[in-house]
């Protein structure tokens, strides 16, 4: 078993761990430990007796592959229009590009339409990210300092979130990568609060499901928002029923 093997695979699946303790390195041993800890609130049956769960402590490392992450300090219809402008540059709103136009700040950014494999450095390529927006000013200190809603998944398949309350270097990672949340670490209402302190990330990819990865979160964010404007139509409908009924 080696520690790449274990990283890349599905946790929900059976993991054979070898009997032979003594062979595996201190990551490992970790890992291993987080592995075969008892799930989080593995004990509850519903999404809402997991998130009626109020200021919980962790009491042990907890082993989680990321689903998905999102930014969520950053509107959802500019995240799409971004991911439609890295595909192509020519999708990008016009609207974005004279505003861009008249923003000092806006010289920070490159499109980047052609790559040099062979400059690329070790953490892009583990990453397993293309990207075609490179930030070359200051604003990779508000990336940094974003707030992030993570999607993470037991080994018994249970979905949890998390939010990050402090910078994570590592939050640009792909999908499938595994991290032990360490014990301390505070669960409110089916949400993990992550600090650089309380969490060890320990890499790893998960080639299936990076494929196409950027259409993937494209669906995603569609999908949050086209369920965002159905819950806007039918608060507004249901607030038109209410004053007809007062007016009658």
């Amino acid at each position: 078993m080696s520690l790449s093997n274990i990283l890349s695979q599905d946790i929900t699946t059976s993991i054979e761990i070898p009997s032979d303790r003594l062979s595996l390195s201190l990551k490992e041993k970790q890992i291993v430990e987080a592995y075969e800890n008892e799930a989080w609130l593995s004990q509850l049956n519903t999404h809402n007796d997991i998130v009626e769960k109020k200021f919980m402590k962790v009491d042990r490392n907890l082993l989680f592959q990321i689903l998905m992450i999102e930014n969520v300090g950053y509107s959802k219809s500019s995240q799409v229009d971004d991911l439609k402008a890295k595909y192509d540059p020519k999708n990008q709103r016009m609207d974005r590009v004279r505003q861009s136009n008249n923003n000092a700040s806006s010289r920070n950014y490159q499109i980047i339409t052609q790559v040099n494999v062979n400059d690329d450095d070790d953490e892009n390529s583990n990453n397993g990210s293309n990207t075609n927006f490179m930030n070359t000013g200051n604003n990779n200190n508000k990336a940094k300092n974003a707030v992030y809603k993570l999607s993470l998944q037991s080994k018994t398949g249970a979905v949890f979130f998390a939010i990050n309350s402090t910078p994570l270097p590592w939050i640009s990672c792909p999908f499938g990568a595994k991290i032990i949340i360490r014990p301390g670490t505070i669960f409110n209402r089916g949400v993990f609060m992550l600090q650089e302190s309380n969490v060890t990330f320990l890499g790893g990819i998960n080639k299936k499901w990076n494929e196409h990865k950027d259409h993937k979160i494209n669906a995603y964010l569609q999908a949050k928002l086209e369920r965002d404007q159905n819950q806007v139509k039918q608060t507004g409908i249901n607030t038109k029923k209410r004053k007809a009924s007062q007016l009658s």
